[in-house]
């Protein structure tokens, strides 16, 4: 009768027989947990209001993987920073993150987060803001002139007073065509600011 081998033996067999990874997998497996780690660390920064500094828990890592850690966090939270969404968090592809009022303020939540974790971007955030302003501005100045044009528009009806209320230009075609219009003419600046911050 052969001789009756536990299961952590035979794991270790099977191990043997698979071989180890080689450095370039345990470097790619590196990376990826990394990657995950600081794409964590972005969203819980994202979504919540506590200012805990970044960089202090980036400390709790180990050196070597602090360095991939805070690329990873700062490529997510760069990622996180365009114009067609007022979702906070990561986009999804069809999902971007400022927009109207509250995304100004989301927007200086991720400008904040990644100045944290580089101050020397400084410069770079503050064209960001600068350009976030613009398209508020552009936005806003589209929204008054819908909306007179359709006031005129009620009034060469004949229609006046109380009968007409807010007007809900967000759900007009116009409205989604010049917003369109005013993310396709400042997009490629925003673009350029992002991989310089991606640096």
């Amino acid at each position: 009768m052969g001789e009756l081998k536990s299961a952590w033996e035979i794991a270790q067999e099977k191990a043997n027989r698979l071989g180890k990874l080689s450095a370039e997998e345990e470097e790619q497996q590196r990376k990826q947990r990394a990657h995950q780690i600081g794409q964590a660390l972005a969203q819980r920064y994202l979504d919540s209001s506590d200012p805990r500094d970044i960089a202090a828990e980036l400390n709790s890592y180990e050196e070597g993987e602090r360095g991939l850690i805070r690329q990873a966090t700062l490529n997510c939270l760069v990622e996180a920073i365009d114009f067609k969404s007022s979702k906070v968090g990561l986009p999804e592809p069809h999902e971007m993150l400022f927009h109207g009022v509250e995304g100004i303020s989301k927007l200086e939540k991720v400008i904040q987060r990644i100045a944290s974790l580089e101050p020397k971007s400084q410069p770079i955030l503050e064209g960001i803001t600068k350009l976030a302003q613009e398209y508020e501005g552009m936005e806003r100045k589209t929204r008054q002139e819908l909306e007179s044009n359709y006031r005129e528009t009620l009034h060469q009806l004949r229609i006046s007073g109380t009968a007409v209320g807010d007007i809900n230009i967000e759900a007009t075609p116009q409205w989604q065509q010049a917003q369109q219009r005013l993310i396709e003419a400042l997009e490629p600046r925003l673009n350029s600011l992002k991989q310089e911050l991606a640096k």
